[in-house]
């Protein structure tokens, strides 16, 4: 299929790197010929060494999104395909924090954890009638209000308006919910030898709402009825030795 182009923008800037506080700021966002798309990305860099052997890093990032292509469903009508399509706004919030702790040359801690929550909200469903067309809107067809009807997170299409389903696709409307996180201990017992003790943490839920509420998804993130936390340890032990 014939998709328009696009006009891209990205800006950045970076503080010095040898400071112990550190600033950095990306942003970018493209937008498609025909509006048929648009983006928008930002996000800040800070890390901090108080002191040489502590380094704190934090980096939060947004993104909002929209495009009025998103692939559905491929049906089938009476032996012609039906490939469908929707315009979906998309939001996706994330926040990596990282903790590297030098105990000593031989022993050191690092931490990293990051809360991530994505959404999708779907609407305008369509399909293609000309891939190729010169026209951008006439390679496509919106479905009216009185061919969908809604089945709870299923739409049943009546494409002829004789009053008999003739296909139906899932919604698409989607939140979904991560917070993912390592702790890791390495001890270097010998030149070349080292143990590393890890634990790592998943916590992930999903909905079907389409609709971001930052605070109350980070929240049940950490709710242990609803979202029970799914731990890994791991111990890698490594022993150098020489052949003379």
């Amino acid at each position: 299929m014939k998709t328009p182009g696009t006009i891209n923008l990205y800006a950045g800037f970076s503080t010095d790197y040898r400071k112990k506080l550190k600033l950095e700021f990306i942003f970018n966002t493209s937008m498609g010929f025909n509006d048929c798309s648009s983006n928008i990305y930002s996000g800040i860099g800070l890390s901090f060494k108080p002191v040489n052997y502590l380094t704190l890093s934090l980096d939060p990032g947004f993104s909002k999104s929209y495009t009025e292509l998103q692939y559905v469903s491929h049906e089938d009508y009476y032996g012609s395909d039906r490939y469908v399509f929707a315009s979906i706004d998309r939001k996706t919030i994330s926040s990596s924090f990282k903790i590297n702790f030098n105990l000593s040359p031989d022993l050191t801690v690092q931490y990293w954890g990051q809360p991530f929550i994505a959404s999708g909200k779907f609407y305008d469903y369509k399909y293609i009638t000309d891939p190729k067309a010169d026209r951008y809107r006439d390679r496509f067809k919106t479905y009216i209000n009185d061919q969908i009807t809604p089945d709870n997170d299923y739409l049943n299409i009546d494409e002829n308006l004789d009053g008999i389903i003739d296909y139906g696709f899932d919604r698409g409307d989607f939140i979904v919910r991560e917070f993912l996180s390592n702790l890791v201990l390495r001890w270097e017992y010998n030149p070349g030898s080292s143990v590393y003790l890890v634990w790592s943490q998943a916590r992930n839920s999903s909905g079907r709402t389409g609709r971001m509420d930052y605070l109350d998804d980070l929240s049940n993130l950490f709710d242990r009825d609803d979202n029970i936390p799914h731990n890994i340890f791991l111990v890698k032990f490594s022993y150098r030795f020489g052949i003379n």
